[in-house]
């Protein structure tokens, strides 16, 4: 979580310093989707092979560091493109228009206050997971990788599909 929370936390914080004022084209935003969605296909099967494989301990984990992918999966989501034009922006906005530049950094460090502390309540909602059944655990696992490939699949087609 500290890769995508740092991640979109400099994005903000850039929208607050004023790079708002910079529009990405079209070719960008497809080029971001089909990249994306790749992203997202690779995200899926990855969940599926490690729901397949027996639990490991930190040192024997293969793949990117959950780090990097927090980071990539942030700058390869279409949707904080989107969040970032249009509310992130428009609450900025609002901000610097109430209380200058100061008040703008600090309602992003607000939001991402916000988001680090929803992000720790899921975390400990996780640790009650061992009183799941493995079954179910894999189950909801290879459900929600699943959703994931499809979306992923989605975002890349009608990124190549413009």
């Amino acid at each position: 979580m500290a890769g995508a929370n740092g991640t979109f936390g400099l994005m903000m914080l850039l929208l607050a310093a004023g790079l708002s004022s910079l529009e990405p084209g079209e070719s960008f935003l497809r080029v971001v989707q089909v990249v994306g969605g790749a992203f997202l296909v690779f995200l899926a099967i990855d969940a599926f092979r490690e729901n397949r494989r027996p639990v490991a301990t930190g040192a024997e984990r293969e793949g990117l560091h959950p780090t990097l992918r927090g980071v990539v999966a942030v700058l390869l989501n279409p949707g904080v493109y989107v969040f970032l034009a249009t509310t992130g922006a428009a609450v900025v906005a609002g901000a610097l228009e109430a209380g200058g530049r100061p008040a703008a950094f600090a309602t992003v460090i607000a939001l991402l206050a916000g988001v680090s502390l929803m992000d720790f309540a899921m975390v400990l909602l996780g640790t009650g997971a061992h009183r799941v059944s493995d079954r179910a655990l894999r189950m909801l696992g290879d459900a929600l990788a699943l959703g994931l490939g499809v979306l992923g699949v989605l975002l890349a087609v009608r990124g190549l599909a413009g």
